[in-house]
């Protein structure tokens, strides 16, 4: 693999066969920062579960007590009184079937909220909200009737997250400009929440190995 300079630059001195502590991989990341904007820090977890079983997947959503450092652009499938909340606590986009045309255009939104009786509306466009990640499910807390208390736990930071086919979850959990301190518990919280929902199905070990990484930048792997 060729490696730029400054890739070369960023990874110099990092000993990649050796786990970090948590506090010490974010310390190293945020000091080997090259890129001109301000990445997020993104954690993957490594698990044993097998993608192919229903009984083995990992899905479900998480504030982290520091929040994410970035303002969140929310659309919400909603009709009277729940809609008229959702305005008021600040949703970009608020809608139904006109929801429908404004989003099959233009994907501009960082979380999709729905009530259950507007699902209908919002299969529509399944098949392009999927593969985004931004389908609303029960399981992530996105199919509510609680409008006002989602989109305020939103923003606060909610971060949803799933595992993909290989058993991976992975999380943007903070800036790399936030604090070490304030981003360390966000990744410690994340992990220690995702310990304790071992599905039932598994036998063997569920958490393997954790990797923390900017988005641009190299995965270290870190203490568990």
């Amino acid at each position: 693999m060729n490696l730029t300079k400054n890739k070369k630059k960023q990874i110099e001195g990092i000993d990649f066969t050796k786990s970090y502590k948590i506090s010490d991989a974010v310390k190293i990341i945020k000091e080997k920062k090259y890129v001109k904007f301000d990445e997020s820090l993104e954690v993957s977890i490594n698990t044993g579960i097998d993608s192919k079983q229903s009984d083995q997947n990992v899905r479900g959503s998480f504030i982290p007590p520091h929040g994410l450092g970035k303002k969140v652009q929310i659309a919400v499938f909603a009709q009277g009184k729940a809609a008229e909340e959702a305005k008021a606590a600040g949703a970009k986009h608020v809608g139904g079937e006109d929801l429908v045309a404004t989003l099959e255009k233009k994907i501009d939104v960082d979380v999709i909220v729905a009530t259950p009786d507007m699902m209908s509306v919002v299969s529509k466009i399944a098949k392009i909200l999927g593969p985004k990640g931004l389908m609303p499910n029960p399981k992530t807390g996105t199919v509510t009737n609680d409008i006002k208390s989602t989109i305020e736990n939103i923003n606060k930071g909610l971060v949803a997250y799933k595992n993909d086919k290989a058993g991976t979850i992975h999380a943007a959990l903070g800036k790399v400009s936030f604090d070490e301190s304030k981003l360390t518990e966000n990744i410690i919280s994340f992990i220690d929440e995702i310990k304790k929902i071992k599905p039932s199905g598994l036998k063997g070990n569920f958490v393997n190995s954790v990797y923390l990484s900017s988005s641009m930048g190299f995965g270290l792997r870190v203490e568990i």
